[in-house]
């Protein structure tokens, strides 16, 4: 009977396997095979192998550009690992050996997964990168969920521990938090850290910003930077400063701030400049500026995302100020 159970895995393993490396994974097969690998070292060891092996062959299909962008969000992440060492919050990943899984979905973009595994722990992370123009959802351990914007980068264990459940974000993310009392859910965004155990909400923390902003939806979130700390409710917003080191409390219609997850971006009196970051990332796109009335203007509306790019400045531009001229995936914006 014993071997019958051993055969049963093993073939469950390799099923979930195929599913995985192909892409066609559901979120409750997910969780199975990563309980899999937990349980035996043996599956470990083969999940590393053949995600390896699945890096390897796939390498050569995707284009010069994407691997320019890894290695740029590579580099962002080594700069960020400094910055946590000396604000002295928690460091893992170190003496790491990284495997690179990429997949291809035609909704999706390019998603790449990273696995790490540490040398003197058991637990393996993971990081999940979204390149500019995509955007994903995947399920945590604990059953959570977390929607990642376009160029955003989540690190995750494969289990949480028993006291925490923490995750790292660069980027904006919409998370709905499984209840769990006995085990705060942290998520370390840059110098902000945002504590919660159950809830609904929208945290943005591109390192290009000048803020990092969190907006509270549902339940109710502790948000901490460095030596100040408050307590958010439902359409309240924090707002960490880079600029002055000022955490500041908003309000906020804080269901705007997630509209993005359905394909829409809500603006409230925001500044042109930084709405025209947002286009740059969900259109994969580089806008130089040549304008100096832009640096004056604020934009209150929403931009459906389905609509061409140049639907959506026109759309913007209701006044017929600008002058957008487009050379493949470069846009030059002037005064008129």
């Amino acid at each position: 009977m014993q071997n019958k159970d051993i055969q049963d895995k093993d073939i469950l393993f390799e099923n979930l396997m195929v599913e995985f490396l192909s892409g066609s994974i559901s979120d409750e097969n997910k969780i199975v095979l990563f309980a899999l690998t937990e349980e035996s070292e043996i599956y470990a060891q083969a999940y590393k192998e053949r995600v390896k092996l699945n890096a390897l062959l796939h390498v050569p299909m995707f284009e010069a550009q994407k691997q320019d962008k890894i290695g740029e969000f590579r580099k962002n992440l080594k700069k960020n690992q400094v910055k946590r060492k000396a604000n002295g919050w928690l460091v893992y990943l170190r003496n790491t050996a990284a495997i690179l899984l990429l997949m291809s979905s035609a909704s999706l973009g390019t998603l790449f997964i990273y696995a790490y595994s540490e040398k003197n722990a058991d637990t393996t992370f993971y990081e999940t990168v979204v390149p500019f123009g995509s955007q994903t959802k995947i399920m945590l351990p604990d059953g959570s969920i977390a929607v990642l914007n376009s160029g955003s980068i989540l690190k995750y264990p494969l289990s949480f521990g028993k006291k925490e459940r923490d995750v790292f974000l660069e980027g904006e993310g919409y998370f709905e938090i499984s209840k769990d009392q006995s085990k705060a859910f942290q998520v370390y965004a840059g110098e902000v850290k945002v504590r919660v155990t159950g809830t609904k909400f929208n945290i943005c923390s591109y390192q290009e910003d000048q803020s990092i902003e969190v907006n509270l939806i549902e339940g109710s979130v502790d948000v901490i930077a460095l030596n100040q700390s408050m307590n958010l409710k439902p359409n309240e917003k924090a707002v960490y400063s880079h600029v002055s080191g000022e955490l500041v409390r908003l309000p906020s219609e804080s269901y705007k701030a997630a509209l993005w997850t359905t394909g829409k971006l809500s603006f409230v009196n925001t500044s042109f400049v930084d709405i025209l970051k947002d286009i740059e990332r969900k259109y994969n796109i580089k806008i130089h500026v040549e304008s100096k009335r832009v640096q004056n203007e604020s934009f209150s509306g929403s931009i459906n995302l389905t609509m061409p790019l140049k639907d959506i400045f026109n759309f913007i531009d209701v006044d017929h100020k600008y002058i957008f001229e487009r050379t493949g995936d470069v846009i030059i914006l002037k005064d008129r």
